[in-house]
């Protein structure tokens, strides 16, 4: 399952989560993608990530939150997958 994620990066803890993310403590084996923001909003970010499951993914993602003051987590597909089920539905 791919999952699209979208944060807003709590400034407050800004140094703490680059002292994490430089020293590996945050699992990133499931994002699959680079991370990008939004020129006019930088602490907001997107990337996607992948996992077997929901549940796997909330394992992972829930030592991210702390970083975070705003999540929105949800499920996508891939333009091939869209395509297969809209072809089904024609």
């Amino acid at each position: 399952m791919r999952y699209l994620v979208k944060v807003r990066v709590n400034s407050k803890k800004l140094i703490e989560f680059g002292q994490k993310l430089q020293n590996g403590e945050l699992e990133r084996n499931l994002i699959i993608s680079d991370t990008y923001c939004l020129a006019k909003d930088p602490e907001v970010g997107y990337s996607v990530w992948e996992a077997q499951d929901r549940n796997t993914f909330n394992q992972v993602f829930e030592k991210w939150k702390n970083y975070y003051s705003e999540t929105d987590v949800i499920e996508v597909i891939t333009a091939n997958e869209s395509m297969k089920i809209l072809m089904q539905i024609k």
